[in-house]
Order: structure tokens, then C-alpha cells, then sequence
């Protein structure tokens, strides 16, 4: 009775929190930890293909919607964390929705995003059967600290579960988490072998490039951008894992997408991929060495990344007035580079807006602004506007970086100085931290239906 108790009312909550528009995605979950906190364990024990966890600094939300997309076109029900909502109370949360009044799912398999730091949590509670680790960046300093303890928190998450990995080999900190797997035939690696020199950024805001065993400075054959790239320790102590997955060849990269080749198991297949950029082809990349530890069909796999479309704010476009917009989230040096690098750097007299806020949700330090190589941007002469809570911020960065940024009293004031810099038919980017992004996207639609 207390079980079917907390899911009608974690589920009456839900609704009505989306019908006062309150988001609230992670209410639901604190309720049930109330009433029934045995609940989630259980019902992630009634999942009959189990859980798969999604982890790592960038690129969670798009790697999860990837791998649901290639597990529903293989025939499985999923139920997955689709609003972001990636600490524990929004995983709880989408189990519940997914459970009917006899505490039994409805779904054949859960696929979540979950945040680096709740994994311990996560992990130790619903005991995943596959884990997938993306990357480690600097983010958040002040919850995260650097990127050792980041990597520390995954490690623990990972060794509470018997999960099999699958890990970035590009990334040295991420690679070194197979020590942490409960078995070490349990581990597959993804990676890219071959990239154009265009898709090849300059090597910025590296975050991890000493060996995760001695401590040493890693020498670098290849970097495809930050810290990710072909590696080794000058003492011998650690290497660049050989990758099961491995994007061998790019044919075509531009902002509509890549086409590219993987090999998986001594065969090669042909993708497409409608997101531009380095990191997003790493999202698609650890989504289909995913769906192939799975045995999914390849055919399957490449057919929903063909088709599906970003996670909200990541690469999303909106057409306004005449005028393509592109919303870009931004939350660290790195991925802050790669959008930069992938939208921007070499476009002449861009039109941007940059909004920064500094909620709990985005991280209350900005100090990593400073770290954020604006000075290829601001060779293009570009028209920036900033806004958000810490617009003056940003705009003083953007000032010793070259570029003289107009500062705007609010998000829609951003908005509509955007706007008037943009001829008809004419593109412009807004790069938005997450909780600005959310308020750019309230504000876009109400726009679009006036």
C-alpha cells in the first residue's frame, strides 16, 4: 500500500507541476523518497533488460537520446530521463512515470543520464548492467573541484555496480576507469583513429593531460581537441587503450552534420550524423559503441543516428522574424571551445549572444571564462551581445580578448538587440549557460506565436 501510495501521488504531482508550467522534474522522486524510499530499487529490478547509465562532463543529455533512439527502433520500451533532469530525484522520477499502481514497469529497459557526482548514488541503487563515460572536463569547480575528484566520484559509482563499461579511450582520466570495473573483461572502449586537419581544434583548456597512474606530463601524437586524443605516459606507465569502436574516417563535415566510418568488430559502416563538431561526434560515437555491446542491429543504429535530432539548446535551431537562430549551451572551457571552434571561429562579423548566469543549476563560479580562447572569435570582428547575471563579466572577458560586447539589461533585451543586428535572412548564435538557455527558450517561443 505505501508503494502504490507514492506513486499515485508522485505521479498526480507531475502533473500538475507541467500543468502550472513549474517544471519540477526531480519533485516526484523526493516524494517517493518519503513515502517508499525502497521504491526505485524495485522497480528498476522489474526492468527486464535492466538499466543503462550515461555519464561525464559534456554530452550526456544527446549521448542518452542517441541510445534511446536505437533501443526503441530495436523494439524495446524505454524509459529514460528525456528532461535532463540527471541527479538522483530526476531518475527516480522517470522510473515512477514509467510504473503503474502494482509497482510493476511498463518499460523493457531504462536508459539515463545521470550527473558524475550522483553516480555513487545512482549506480549503488539501481545496479546498471552497462555504464557509459564520456569524458571528464572542468566543470563546476564549485561542486566538482577539479577533475581528479570528478574522476574519483565516477570511479566510485562505477565500483558499487557489476556494470560493464564502455569508456572514452581518447580521454586518459576517462580510459584509467577500467580499474574501477568489477570484472576486467567487462570494459569496450570507443574512439576516433582519423580526423581531417579542419575538424582538428588548436589544444586548449586541457584539463587532464598527465598520466592518471604517475602523475607525469602525457605526450600527445594526436589531440582532436582539449585533452582528448591519441596519448602516452614518457615513463610507460599508461597508453591510449586500442579502441573496440573507432571512428576510422570523416567524408564530410560542415553545419549540417557529419558523414562519417565506423569499425566495430572488423566491420565498417557508413553514418550519418546530423549534429557539426568534434564533441558531438564523440556523443554518437559512445552511443554506438553502446548500442553495439548490445548487439543491436548496425543497420538500426545507424538509422536513428540518422535521424535523430539534438537535445534541447544543444545545436538547436529556431526560426524567428526571418532570421536563423542557433542556441548553443556552453557550461566549461572545453565545450565552450568546441562551439567556438565548430560555429564561429573564422565566420566574419558574426552575430552573437553570450548569456551567463550564475544559478546553482549552472555553477555559482564564472572564473572559467578566463580560460575560454575568445580571441579566435574575436579575429572575425563579431557583433556580441551579452546578457544574464553575469553579462559585465563576460563582457569584460570579451574585452581583453578583443571584442567590445554590448551589454543587455535582461535575456529579452538580448534578445531583440540580437535581432536588430541581423539582416533578414541572416543567421545568428546564442551561446547560453543552462538556465539562461532555459530562459532564451521561453522567451524564442513566445516570440515565434506572436
Amino acid at each position: 500500500m505505501r508503494e502504490t501510495a507514492a506513486i499515485a501521488v508522485a505521479r498526480g504531482t507531475a502533473t500538475l507541476s507541467r500543468r502550472l508550467g513549474r517544471g519540477g522534474q526531480a519533485l516526484p522522486g523526493a516524494i517517493v523518497d518519503r513515502i517508499a524510499p525502497e521504491l526505485p530499487r524495485k522497480l528498476a529490478a522489474e526492468l527486464p533488460h535492466g538499466c543503462i547509465l550515461v555519464t561525464g562532463t559534456n554530452g550526456k543529455t544527446t549521448t542518452t537520446k542517441l541510445i534511446v533512439a536505437a533501443l526503441r527502433r530495436g523494439g524495446e520500451t524505454v524509459v529514460t530521463n528525456a528532461s535532463g533532469a540527471n541527479l538522483r530525484g530526476g531518475v527516480v522520477s522517470a522510473l515512477v512515470s514509467a510504473a503503474d499502481l502494482r509497482c510493476r514497469s511498463r518499460a523493457t529497459i531504462g536508459v539515463f543520464e545521470v550527473d558524475e557526482a550522483s553516480l555513487r548514488l545512482v549506480g549503488a541503487e539501481l545496479q546498471p548492467r552497462h555504464i557509459v563515460v564520456l569524458n571528464i572536463f572542468r566543470d563546476q569547480l564549485d561542486r566538482y573541484g577539479e577533475v581528479d575528484t570528478t574522476a574519483d566520484l565516477l570511479a566510485e559509482g562505477i565500483a558499487a555496480t557489476g556494470a560493464r563499461l564502455y569508456l572514452n579511450a581518447d580521454d586518459a582520466r576517462v580510459a584509467s576507469l577500467a580499474g574501477a570495473a568489477a570484472e576486467p573483461g567487462r570494459v569496450s572502449y570507443f574512439g576516433i583513429d582519423q580526423l581531417p586537419a579542419g575538424l582538428t581544434a588548436e589544444r586548449t583548456a586541457a584539463d587532464s593531460d598527465r598520466c592518471p597512474k604517475c602523475g607525469e606530463r602525457l605526450k600527445f601524437s594526436r589531440v582532436f581537441y582539449s585533452h582528448l586524443g591519441h596519448y602516452s605516459c614518457p615513463n610507460g606507465d599508461f597508453a591510449r587503450p586500442d579502441p573496440d569502436v573507432a571512428v576510422t574516417g570523416v567524408s564530410r563535415a560542415d553545419l549540417d552534420g557529419t558523414e562519417f566510418s565506423v569499425t566495430a568488430g572488423g566491420s565498417v559502416q557508413r553514418m550519418r550524423y546530423g549534429l557539426s563538431g568534434t564533441y558531438n561526434l564523440y556523443n554518437a560515437l559512445a552511443a554506438v559503441g553502446l548500442a553495439t555491446g548490445l548487439g543491436l542491429d548496425p543497420a538500426v543504429t545507424a538509422e536513428a543516428v540518422r535521424t535523430t535530432e539534438a537535445a534541447f539548446g544543444r545545436v538547436e535551431k529556431t526560426e524567428l522574424q526571418g532570421r536563423t537562430l542557433w542556441l548553443l549551451l556552453i557550461k566549461n572551457p572545453a565545450g565552450f571551445a568546441q562551439v567556438l571552434d565548430t560555429f564561429l571561429v573564422g565566420r566574419s562579423h558574426p552575430r552573437v549572444l553570450i548569456a551567463v548566469n550564475d544559478l546553482p543549476a549552472d555553477g555559482r563560479d564564472v572564473a572559467w571564462l578566463w580560460d575560454v580562447p575568445l580571441e579566435g572569435l574575436s579575429r572575425g570582428g563579431p557583433e556580441v551581445v551579452t546578457a544574464g547575471t553575469r553579462a559585465a563579466e563576460m563582457a569584460l572577458r570579451l574585452h581583453y580578448a578583443g571584442t567590445e560586447a554590448s551589454v543587455a539589461s535582461s535575456v529579452d533585451d538580448g534578445i531583440s538587440r540580437l535581432l536588430a543586428g541581423v539582416p533578414r535572412g541572416g543567421d545568428a548564435y546564442i551561446l547560453p549557460t543552462y538556465t539562461a538557455m532555459l530562459q532564451i527558450r521561453k522567451a524564442l517561443r513566445r516570440r515565434v506565436h506572436e
